[in-house]
């Protein structure tokens, strides 16, 4: 079987998400990463560097992947809150990962910031033309609103029904709903 260097980054991408998302960067281990991937420590910092270089491509990856969630033309502000919200339930490694970034404060940001400021420039102009000038906040703000009633039950686990798995889930993201149309008012 011929050596397939594309599949053998997405394994070890998933398997590094899968360690940092459980131990954060200082926690994670190369050999548990290289092992789930099914590869050597050699091949993975041939492909990554060393752990750092990974972990900002692992946490780029999971920026990109929410980028990915905010791409389409939706029809209502609410209706690209849901989406967010279906891919940080559908993805609860991402917030992991970013909550491991910002309390470790090893993470060098400026490998990130194009990635970011892409999330950003596509969720801010889809707010702009969802809202225009029904509310006085900044897009910038608002989409940091927004994203903050998408993430409430990640932020605050253990609350009743937070589960992310059938009834409670629906209700979740129907409150996701009917908050942010009620922020902003009728369309």
């Amino acid at each position: 079987m011929a050596y397939d260097a594309d599949e053998t980054r997405r394994r070890i991408l998933a398997a590094a998400t899968a360690e940092f998302a459980e131990h954060g960067l200082a926690g994670a281990r190369v050999d548990r990463i290289a092992t789930a991937a099914g590869c050597s420590k050699e091949r993975l910092y041939a492909h990554f560097g060393d752990k750092e270089a990974l972990f900002t491509a692992v946490l780029n990856h999971s920026f990109a992947a929410l980028g990915e969630a905010a791409a389409p033309p939706f029809a209502t502000a609410p209706d690209f809150a849901v989406a967010i919200f279906d891919h940080l339930v559908a993805h609860p490694e991402n917030h992991r990962l970013l909550g491991w970034a910002r309390l470790e404060q090893r993470h060098d940001w400026a490998s990130s910031f194009a990635v970011l400021d892409e999330v950003r420039r596509t969720s801010v102009g889809h707010l702009d033309r969802l809202v225009g000038d029904r509310v006085d906040w900044s897009p910038d703000d608002l989409f940091a609103l927004v994203l903050s009633i998408a993430t409430a039950w990640m932020q605050l686990p253990g609350l009743p029904h937070d589960r992310h798995d059938g009834p409670g889930l629906d209700a979740q993201r129907a409150i996701v709903r009917e908050v942010v149309a009620r922020l902003l008012g009728p369309a």
